[in-house]
């Protein structure tokens, strides 16, 4: 799914709610991959604004399914937790996070290099989601 486009081209990254989400509770991490998870998916399932990439869409579409497939089997992990009773912060900002990133689609009107700068920035969340879910698995 890449493209050859400048890697200068930087979109802020929340690293700071990834800080805090590596120091949560598991429970707490578990939420904040389903709630990252379905925003990417959110983000990403958008094939009638991506004419302009030149990427493989049955490739995109395959990595959409299993990201759909994660994001579920987690959800029952996170159905067995007690609900929290207010809104965590990480919600706030992981919700404004991926707003802005459809903004930057839809200001540069869908283009590839638009395209490319959120492939960036998934990338990094799932590596960071990624280094969580093996200091997770280190504990247990």
């Amino acid at each position: 799914m890449s493209g050859q486009y400048p890697e200068n081209v930087l979109v802020h990254f929340p690293g700071t709610l990834y800080n805090l989400a590596e120091k949560a509770e598991v429970e707490d991490q578990v939420r904040f991959f389903v709630l990252t998870l379905d925003h990417i998916i959110n983000l990403m399932d958008d094939p009638e604004h991506m004419n302009s990439v030149q990427w493989n869409l049955t490739k995109v579409k395959y990595f959409l399914e299993v990201l759909q497939r994660q994001s579920s089997e987690l959800k029952e992990c996170v159905a067995q937790y007690q609900k929290p009773l207010q809104k965590e912060s990480y919600e706030i900002g992981i919700k404004r996070h991926f707003r802005t990133l459809k903004k930057i689609l839809k200001k540069e009107k869908y283009s590839a290099q638009a395209w490319e700068q959120i492939r960036r920035a998934v990338r990094s969340h799932l590596q960071r989601m990624e280094i969580i879910a093996n200091n997770i698995k280190k504990r247990f």
